[in-house]
């Protein structure tokens, strides 16, 4: 199969890229500034954003300088205010759960060349890191560094090192490899399925130490409106996903996301369509990922997750379930810890 380049042009912030250059020799980092054709200022800091295309040059000389393994001496350096509004809505949340929901809806801001869906399974809470910029194993070591990232703000809300975690690479083990394993908290696992990163499933309600409700409001504020502004750089499949996140307990019809996009019905269907989805399956597969989250909580009834989901008949409810999990909402809550 060829694989596709990704959107040279996407943009992205150079935050990162910044803490990364100065911890380099000064000639070293004013090589890479060249070379790329990075936007800088006098004081050789990078303008507020990168395209993608740009990081990928600067990626290519630090990997001639530093080596292939770059991002693993450089990513201590990447702490919790590296991320921006988006680190701080994340560690601030109250627990583990709210969390992800910050990162799975707002990990644009920082990552936009990946898409992280969550699923609950046996026990399990799996984040799987969809590589949206088709990125593919030539940008393994970008992969590498935002999955670190994401184990990085987790460990903040857990409020200690990450030992239960699983983190699968769909590629196989790097030359580096002892060096990757070295920087991931827990079992590290190659040529797996899927770029995932896997928990145990009561941590999500445990409470975060770094809690701060105002902090955290303030933070999703700021957060939300880096999304807003850069939203136009987006997939339309992606915008929709992130349209029906932002109303877990009213579901946005067709007609609604297509009128917040300035668009017909039918230019959205077609749209979607030529980028190989549907309303209907984006839906599907929110649906599926709100419907597990939400039977994981012992307080809600079956009857009630049903109608939270859009369904006012809960038959239609526990049929769609049963197609995508392979058994009913209540044979599947009673597999749940504790529940058996």
């Amino acid at each position: 199969m060829t694989e596709r380049s990704p959107p040279s042009d996407l943009l992205m912030p150079s935050t990162y890229l910044n803490v990364i250059l100065r911890a380099l020799d000064p000639a070293q980092a004013q090589q890479v500034i060249a070379e790329a054709g990075l936007p800088h200022s006098e004081t050789d800091d990078l303008k507020d954003v990168v395209s993608l295309g740009q990081m990928q040059s600067a990626i290519a000389g630090l990997r001639g300088r530093v080596g292939q393994d770059w991002h693993l001496q450089l990513i201590h350096r990447l702490n919790l205010f590296a991320h921006g509004s988006l680190g701080v809505a994340a560690a601030t949340a109250p627990n583990m759960d709210s969390a992800i929901s910050v990162l799975e809806r707002y990990i644009a801001v920082r990552a936009p060349f990946v898409r992280l869906v969550r699923r609950v399974e046996n026990h399990r809470c799996t984040i799987t890191v969809l590589d949206e910029g088709d990125l593919g194993e030539r940008w393994r070591d970008m992969l590498e560094t935002a999955m670190l990232g994401i184990q990085s703000l987790l460990e903040q809300v857990h409020g200690a090192p990450l030992d239960g975690t699983h983190m699968a690479f769909a590629f196989p083990a790097p030359a580096y490899v002892d060096g990757l394993k070295a920087r991931i908290q827990g079992r590290a696992v190659f040529d797996a399925a899927e770029h995932s990163i896997e928990l145990p499933v009561q941590w999500l309600a445990q409470s975060s130490p770094m809690h701060d409700a105002a902090m955290h409001r303030a933070a999703l504020s700021r957060v939300e409106t880096e999304l807003e502004a850069m939203s136009s750089q987006l997939s339309l499949v992606n915008l929709v996903r992130r349209a029906l996140l932002a109303e877990p307990e009213s579901v946005p019809g067709l007609q609604e996301i297509a009128r917040s996009q300035n668009i017909a019905p039918r230019t959205l269907i077609r749209r979607l369509k030529k980028q190989g989805s549907s309303y209907h399956e984006i839906l599907q597969e929110i649906r599926k990922q709100r419907a597990i989250e939400l039977l994981s909580d012992g307080n809600l009834t079956v009857k009630e997750v049903s109608y939270l989901l859009g369904y006012h008949d809960p038959s239609n409810f526990g049929r769609a379930f049963a197609q995508w999990t392979g058994q009913s909402p209540g044979s599947y809550r009673k597999g749940l810890p504790g529940k058996s």
